[in-house]
């Protein structure tokens, strides 16, 4: 890890359709069901309580709304960071998940280690503001979760993130400085 980023808060989008019908959407652009929006406002109302220093947003369409509705809430602009968008699944986008979605290449996509290369240049754009302003919101989806808690040296369990539920990431190694 090259960057100053130790610790962020992440919540992933609210519901899609694409979640309730069970298909990967990756880099297809869906938007929020109504529950999706309610999720969304309940995550806003638990970030009340946290101290966000800033919300940084994936720019497809659901993370964008997520964003929209925590940033109401929160009286906060959302920057959108392009680094941030989940993975592009290629041929498989629209289809089942795949049984393994840590696998390192896709039939028209991107590369596990491209994406990982993405999100990490992505996350070094974003500063870790000094503790007593709080944490840096990421709102973005379920494969940059996994990315992030690669960057931070997480294990791969640490990305079962449901919809619209607030965490706290830390890197699991200190950084020097």
């Amino acid at each position: 890890m090259s960057t100053g980023l130790r610790e962020l808060i992440f919540c992933r989008h609210g519901e899609t359709e694409s979640n309730v019908g069970g298909w990967l959407a990756g880099s297809i652009d869906v938007e929020l069901t109504p529950r999706g929006r309610a999720q969304a406002a309940a995550a806003a109302r638990r970030l009340r309580d946290m101290a966000v220093a800033g919300i940084y947003a994936s720019p497809l369409r659901r993370a964008q709304e997520t964003a929209a509705i925590i940033a109401a809430e929160l009286g906060l602009p959302v920057v959108t960071v392009d680094g941030l968008r989940e993975r592009c699944w290629g041929e498989l986008e629209g289809g089942a998940f795949p049984s393994d979605l840590a696998r390192p290449e896709v039939p028209g996509g991107e590369s596990l280690a491209e994406f990982e290369a993405r999100v990490a240049q992505a996350l070094q754009g974003i500063p870790q503001p000094p503790a007593e302003q709080g944490l840096p919101l990421i709102v973005a989806h379920a494969g940059t979760a996994y990315a992030i808690c690669r960057y931070f040296g997480l294990p791969a369990a640490a990305t079962a993130v449901p919809n619209a539920e607030p965490v706290r990431l830390a890197a699991a190694v200190p950084v020097l400085c």
